[in-house]
């Protein structure tokens, strides 16, 4: 598919082609069950990392399940991948970097972090979604700025993340650095704010995505639609807003991912984007459709409107109301999720929306001699080749000295 929007016939040098190990899954699938199959490997690794936050932060029931329905279920992955979005795999791994930052925030300086988070961010970039990586990134870089003592963690995580990326990384600018620098087909984000806090509660249909017929834009509303119902949108502004901000004044802390979060807000609404980066030709390339990027920020705010809300809950005394409204609030919930995603079904989508027709005469893969390309290939798995011998072997190490330093105090 992206071959058909860029002028390079090399698959490596499309920065969003996926090239993870699941793709060896095309030698016996058809396109169609490898898709499903291939969704709900990414769905099981998204539930695990949402379990492992459940355990870290000891989320009772209603906070996980809430959690666990928001994230899988919200209007940004249903409409994405309901209208053929299939580069959006690194969206389930968001709950991962979500803890691991959350594990950085909480004074986590080894090797071991750097090493985790240098091959998510790999992993992420192998799904194609090198748009989630660029997100994922400005947290990142975002958190490094605002908050000096966790800028070397993050530099060592960012650099090795390259690093291993590098049979990714290099063929693109090989292939498309030279071509970046003219015009930029940026196609805008959220008209207004007000717009943006409309489509977290407005249930949509696939009839009504057109461009224009929801807002005043050029874009199908897929790109726009962040659906969490009522319901979800009190547990967001609730608890990932006013029970966070309560928290953080009475123990005097910083929310350090509130200005992150922020950050993205503003970046989605119209071409805040093409301003923040001073209209630069090569940064600004990275994104067209900048609503995409509050994709990370409400998953972010919905991680942390569970933790909030239990934080709160336990210092409430519990009581047959107090259960009984969860239940209510959890089914009215689950309702608004399930109502929208079968509106936008694959079958409802394709019927309303149909298929975007291709000239495929203008679209070349050949198999044809490219000696610098293969050269560039080449040289790209042999740094990421060496860097994962050196991550695995220094995690090893500190592995081995905490070990040993648990039996000496034993």
């Amino acid at each position: 598919m992206a071959a058909m929007r860029t002028e390079s016939d090399r698959y490596f040098a499309v920065a969003d082609m996926v090239s993870s190990p699941q793709v060896l899954l095309l030698r016996w699938l058809e396109v169609g069950p490898y898709t499903l199959v291939n969704n709900l490997l990414l769905y099981g690794i998204a539930t695990y990392f949402l379990l492992r936050i459940r355990k870290k932060y000891n989320l009772s029931l209603f906070a996980f399940t809430s959690l666990f329905l928001l994230f899988h279920f919200n209007g940004f992955i249903v409409t994405h991948l309901s209208i053929g979005q299939l580069s959006w795999g690194g969206y389930y791994l968001f709950p991962a970097f979500v803890l691991f930052v959350l594990e950085l925030l909480d004074g986590d300086r080894s090797w071991i972090w750097v090493a985790k988070m240098s091959f998510l961010l790999f992993f992420i970039f192998m799904q194609g979604s090198f748009h989630h990586l660029v997100w994922s990134s400005i947290v990142l870089g975002i958190i490094a700025l605002t908050r000096w003592r966790y800028a070397s963690q993050i530099l060592k995580a960012g650099v090795f993340a390259f690093l291993l990326s590098t049979p990714r990384i290099l063929p693109v600018f090989f292939e498309m650095g030279p071509k970046i620098s003219g015009g930029h087909d940026f196609l805008g984000g959220y008209p207004s704010l007000r717009n943006l806090l409309q489509a977290l509660t407005y249930n949509s249909t696939p009839d009504n995505a057109w461009p224009g017929i929801v807002f005043d834009s050029r874009l199908g509303y897929w790109e726009f639609d962040i659906s969490i119902g009522w319901v979800g949108l009190i547990v967001l502004f609730g608890f990932g807003g006013l029970a966070m901000a309560f928290w953080h004044y009475r123990e005097r802390k910083f929310p350090v991912l509130v200005v992150p979060v922020l950050a993205l807000v503003f970046l989605s609404i119209s071409d805040n984007f093409l301003k923040a980066l001073f209209y630069n030709p090569v940064l600004v390339s990275s994104e067209r459709v900048t609503s995409r990027m509050i994709g990370l920020a409400l998953v972010i705010g919905l991680i942390l409107s569970a933790i909030y809300y239990q934080k709160t809950m336990d210092r409430v005394r519990k009581s047959t109301v107090l259960q009984l409204a969860q239940v209510v609030f959890l089914l009215v919930l689950a309702k608004d999720l399930v109502l929208h995603t079968l509106r936008w079904s694959v079958a409802n989508a394709y019927h309303a929306l149909g298929v975007t027709r291709r000239d495929l005469s203008l679209v070349h893969v050949s198999n044809h001699p490219d000696p610098d390309y293969f050269l560039v290939l080449g040289v790209g798995a042999l740094v990421s080749i060496l860097t994962m011998v050196f991550l695995i072997w220094i995690v090893r190490r500190e592995s081995a000295v905490i070990k040993s330093e648990k039996t000496a105090e034993m």
